[in-house]
């Protein structure tokens, strides 16, 4: 009797496993159109500056926000967002958006910033951001 279980139980393990596969080769990755975003222009040096990005990711319930990859140069801070599809055959129907994700920035000197969005096609959504030193002001 436990050997016809084992039988059983192994071809489906093994089919199940092949269908995750499957699906994680078909995962695709990418960088987000981002429509617009809202940041303050001026902020004081022991606050932490909040970006919230706005737009959308996927047209269907496949689609998710990724990552964020970010890099500071001087004073330049260039953000791009990376969404992923999960390939799936079957997706829910939904719109999926950025609203309500955020990236935190915590400055380590008063100074007047620029910050960098870059889209899909390298574009960029540009903003200044001016941290003031309230101890100087």
């Amino acid at each position: 009797m436990k050997i016809k279980q084992t039988f059983v139980v192994l071809p489906v393990l093994l089919f199940s496993l092949t269908l995750i596969n499957c699906n994680k080769n078909k995962e695709t990755t990418f960088v987000i159109k981002v429509d617009s975003i809202h940041v303050a222009d001026t902020i004081n040096l022991d606050e932490t500056l909040r970006i919230e990005f706005f737009g959308t990711i996927g047209d269907n319930g496949c689609y998710s926000f990724s990552h964020d990859e970010s890099s500071f140069e001087g004073t330049t801070i260039s953000i791009k967002l990376w969404g992923k599809n999960s390939g799936a055959d079957e997706c829910p129907s939904v719109i999926v958006k950025l609203d309500g994700t955020y990236f935190d920035i915590n400055f380590s000197s008063a100074g007047t910033y620029t910050i960098e969005i870059i889209q899909p096609d390298n574009s960029k959504i540009v903003r200044t951001v001016v941290v003031l030193d309230p101890g100087k002001l």
